[in-house]
């Protein structure tokens, strides 16, 4: 099924303002309804394939210790009601889940006959994608993989960098590179793989331009990094004993994300548009964080 960047999620995610790019404890309703439409697309209608959804409701109202979740017409409807209208996440996770393992595991086997039986349109891999890709672009924090929801802050890049930078981005004096570090963000759940590297390239240049405006260190109008970052080693904002290894770090922060932006966010394609990978926009959101860490914490560090 195909997605659509509609007028009012390019607003929405161009205005996010948030301490994680995620967030965990809420499932916005337009994202339930999405999937109960995956549902009806990739295990059948309410009552084609009874079997399958009595299953799926059996498993959880055991699990949640009722012995209906909501009372309705069918399986299938108490499961699309408690997907819509229960409170807690967790629960509704615990459903989402129990629904795409059987889907995973169950309805990809299906025969050509049951398939048509069962009004289906989508098939297992395509049902899983549009899943996660709508956890994404809600930015709620979870991902099906190896037939379970896993929380996206559990992936250690993300626990241990991102949500740090962020919070140092957070504090006074960094609102410039948080926005941008944001709109990279909001423009990679878009799939806008090229802006999100540009705004990310943009995220660590203000950091370092923000770093020297906290500390009084003047610099010119539309310093490049390399001057900046000459700038930070000029003023000792590392320790003395990295001396011998400052141009080598220094060309590691210049040479890494800057570089991805001037193949691929920062100059004109030509006349045949470039497609620019998903993973190498991620690379650049993981590089830009790391490199906004490193610097905050020296700044922080030296007091």
């Amino acid at each position: 099924m195909a997605i659509f960047n509609t007028f009012s999620y390019r607003k929405r995610v161009a205005a996010t303002e948030t301490t994680d790019v995620y967030v965990y404890d809420e499932l916005p309703k337009e994202l339930r309804v999405q999937i109960a439409y995956i549902w009806r697309e990739a295990i059948g209608d309410s009552y084609a394939n009874n079997e399958g959804w009595t299953e799926i409701h059996k498993i959880i109202a055991k699990e949640h210790g009722v012995f209906v979740l909501v009372e309705a017409a069918s399986a299938a409807d108490s499961c699309e009601q408690y997907l819509l209208t229960e409170p807690l996440t967790d629960k509704v996770l615990d459903l989402v889940e129990m629904s795409f393992v059987y889907i995973d595991r169950v309805a990809r086997h299906f025969s050509e006959y049951n398939r048509r039986e069962f009004k289906i349109s989508t098939s297992a891999d395509n049902a899983i994608e549009e899943l996660n890709e709508r956890f994404r672009r809600t930015a709620v924090g979870y991902r099906f993989e190896e037939s379970m929801i896993i929380r996206v802050d559990s992936e250690f890049i993300h626990s241990e960098i991102v949500q740090p930078a962020l919070r140092y981005l957070n504090e006074p004096g960094f609102e410039g590179p948080r926005d941008e570090f944001l709109k990279a963000h909001a423009h990679y759940r878009a799939g806008e793989t090229k802006d999100a590297i540009t705004d990310a390239n943009n995220a660590f240049e203000s950091t370092l331009r923000a770093v020297c405006d906290l500390r009084g260190w003047p610099y010119e109008r539309g310093a490049p990094v390399s001057a900046l970052l000459k700038i930070l080693r000029e003023n000792r904002l590392l320790p003395s004993y990295l001396d011998n290894a400052f141009d080598q770090l220094a060309a590691t922060l210049h040479s890494g994300l800057p570089q991805v932006r001037h193949r691929e966010g920062g100059h004109g394609q030509g006349a045949t548009p470039r497609e620019t990978p998903e993973f190498v926009a991620g690379y650049a959101l993981h590089l830009a964080a790391t490199n906004i860490l490193f610097i905050v914490e020296a700044h922080k560090a030296k007091g």
